[in-house]
């Protein structure tokens, strides 16, 4: 009777023990955050209306790039639309205050960005193989530096770029699948 036990025990331990280590093993590796004005990285805002019909406008943008690395021995995401790798910053009170105060929203929320003008972009490795890096960039528009009626989000003042520059990595970098959290990071923890 106690080697049933023993065994049925030691049976429910390696299920529970496996099922913990079914999570992805990610690490940061690398993050970098900067004040960008680069069509090749941000793009560009087509005018389609005016004297400047068909010119381009190229925003500023508060432009992030991290490494990430499986560390795992099994295959992160599917090579699918909405079943791969995907990331998002959740910044914490400070910095969401400091975005508010210099762009007049939260540039973290998509839906903030209605009426503006401008938008937000990444690019990213969907799938990461066992011991792969992938490099995945998050860009958030700041507003274009000339007048336009199509973009009336102003580039603030070099100074306020630099006060949300500073508090850039007050956040959380997100990862999911399939909408599901798989790891997340504390972005303060790598600041020098």
């Amino acid at each position: 009777m106690r080697k049933c036990i023993f065994f049925i025990s030691l049976f429910f331990v390696s299920i529970f023990l496996s099922a913990c280590s079914s999570n992805p093993s990610l690490e940061l590796v690398d993050a970098n955050v900067d004040i960008v004005k680069d069509k090749s990285l941000v793009g560009s805002i087509g005018i389609t209306e005016g004297e400047r019909k068909g010119a381009e406008l190229i925003p500023t943008a508060l432009f992030y790039e991290f490494t990430i690395k499986n560390s795992g021995n099994k295959t992160v995401g599917i090579e699918e639309v909405d079943k791969g790798i995907e990331l998002k910053i959740e910044p914490k009170d400070k910095l969401k205050a400091v975005s508010e105060d210099v762009i007049g929203f939260n540039i973290y929320n998509p839906e903030d960005y209605n009426e503006s003008g401008v938008g937000f972009g990444q690019s990213f490795f969907s799938v990461l193989k066992p011991d792969q890096k992938g490099k995945y960039t998050l860009h958030y528009d700041l507003g274009v530096s000339e007048e336009n009626s199509q973009v009336p989000l102003l580039v603030p003042s070099k100074e306020k770029l630099d006060e949300l520059k500073e508090y850039a990595f007050d956040a959380f970098l997100v990862v999911t699948i399939e909408k599901e959290e798989i790891a997340r990071f504390d972005l303060n923890k790598l600041k020098n």
